[in-house]
């Protein structure tokens, strides 16, 4: 409308009704989207399970340094966890509590075995991951006492599985690069 079309004492129209008596409308999010959104909903608890699987995969056992390529084909490396899962929500994909184990080192070892029957497996698995692998000893000592819901203080905060998954993500590159750049042993 130019402004020599505009005669005074008539009040401007809008060209089409405002909805809602003038608020504007927001498209509701998805089920989907709300899951994204949130940083700790199983949507990202399944996506950071996937990317551990891969980088375990794709790494040696920390024990004894066998690539899962060199096992028979029914056997993986396994991505073990320091804190049990149901232990420590917040600290179910925290980088420093997974280690990739293979199977023997992980469920069926009787010399040195994380989750072993024979307790003096444990206990030198234990042993092993206080003298060569200090850091996840220090951390796992440190966080030991994590519980899964609530603490003496009240409820405890919420893990960010989002940015966990991120880590995981460029670990799983990491691992995809060291390997492939390897020599062959052939």
């Amino acid at each position: 409308m130019k402004r020599s079309e505009l005669k005074p004492g008539k009040p401007l129209k809008a060209k089409t009704a405002l909805k809602s008596g003038g608020k504007i409308k927001r498209k509701k999010k998805t089920a989907l989207q709300k899951r994204i959104d949130k940083k700790d909903s199983k949507y990202w608890n399944r996506k950071c399970a996937e990317a551990v699987k891969e980088w375990a995969h794709r790494s040696p056992c920390l024990y004894c340094g066998v690539m899962e390529s060199a096992l028979p084909p029914d056997h993986y490396i396994a991505g073990h966890h320091l804190l049990r899962k149901s232990r420590s929500v917040l600290y179910r994909w925290h980088p420093m509590n997974i280690i990739p184990l293979c199977p023997e080192h992980h469920t069926s070892g009787i010399q040195v075995c994380a989750h072993s029957d024979n307790p003096i497996a444990v206990v030198r698995f234990i042993d092993w991951l206080k003298s060569l692998k200090i850091g996840h000893y220090d951390w796992l000592v440190d966080h030991q006492d994590a519980i899964r819901k609530t603490d003496m203080r009240g409820p405890i905060e919420h893990p960010d599985w989002r940015y966990q998954h991120t880590i995981w993500q460029q670990r799983v590159r990491d691992a995809r690069i060291i390997r492939e750049n390897a020599p062959c042993n052939t």
